[in-house]
């Protein structure tokens, strides 16, 4: 019965190892906003550039999505300015107007020092706890003291 009961917590170890919780914690810190702009590309020129609302959060260009209502178009950041918030777009129509719908993730904690701290370490804490766990619960399972 004791290697059944070990055979348990490894399992139960790996679940819990396999959970999303660094991908929780990012949904957590995190919000998305939607920036529209108006941008126009002159005859030979495929790149614009556009200020955004709000600060990106961790200068994460992967998290950026651009939309365009021109179909031609395939609109692609290629570079950011964090400090000034600044983006570069390449992949547009030349010659063409076109409306830019910009979605990214920014920082909703903004201002919360220690929460962020907190969420910084939470998924060393969770990997700390898994690997532990099943150690010290074998241990006692052959030692007898469950």
């Amino acid at each position: 019965m004791r290697i059944f009961y070990a055979f348990l917590i490894v399992m139960v170890s790996a679940i819990l190892f396999m959970l999303p919780l660094t991908e929780a914690v990012y949904d957590y810190r995190t919000d998305l906003k939607t920036d529209t702009f108006t941008t126009t590309t002159a005859v030979g020129v495929t790149t614009g550039n556009a200020t955004l609302g709000t600060d990106l959060y961790d200068c994460d260009m992967s998290s950026i999505d651009i939309d365009s209502d021109d179909s031609t178009d395939n609109p692609v950041p290629s570079s950011i300015n964090c400090t000034n918030r600044f983006l570069d777009i390449s992949g547009l129509t030349a010659n063409t107007t076109r409306i830019l719908s910009i979605t990214y993730a920014y920082d909703a904690l903004q201002g919360s020092t220690a929460i962020n701290n907190l969420l910084d370490r939470v998924p060393w804490i969770w990997l700390l706890v898994i690997i532990a766990f099943a150690p010290a619960a074998i241990f006692a399972i052959f030692t007898g003291r469950t």
